[in-house]
């Protein structure tokens, strides 16, 4: 009975063992993934504002799935009686692996009020 139990023992230690050695190698395949830093720029487009992001890889950076633009646009209205006011308008460009570019643009009669980058892990 005791060579059952002491042999019960080293197979559970055994498998224990293999398990924490497989869930060390994940951590460290994971931590060597590649990280970037994305950016995003904004500049006119035939009189239309148009943002850009982008994401390169970077020592420095975080981890990134996808990125896209984020760009807030104050759209200029008017009432018909001269008194023009500004909307925020907010858009999204498409999702984007990090090697490829996501654009958007803002209509016209629209001015920047700001720009970012979006990025899921």
């Amino acid at each position: 009975m005791t060579w059952g139990k002491k042999a019960a023992g080293v197979a559970l230690a055994a498998v224990l063992m293999a398990t924490g050695t497989g869930l060390a190698a994940a951590g460290t395949a994971e931590a060597a993934g590649a990280t970037y830093k994305c950016k995003a720029e904004v500049h006119l487009d035939l009189g239309r504002p148009k943002a850009t992001s982008s994401c390169k890889k970077s020592s420095s950076g975080k981890k990134v799935r996808l990125h896209r633009v984020k760009l807030v646009c104050d759209v200029v209205r008017g009432t018909g009686t001269g008194a023009e006011h500004t909307i925020p308008w907010y858009l999204w460009g498409p999702w984007k692996k990090p090697g490829e570019k996501s654009t958007v643009m803002c209509g016209f009669r629209s001015f920047t009020r700001s720009w970012s980058v979006e990025t899921k892990a």
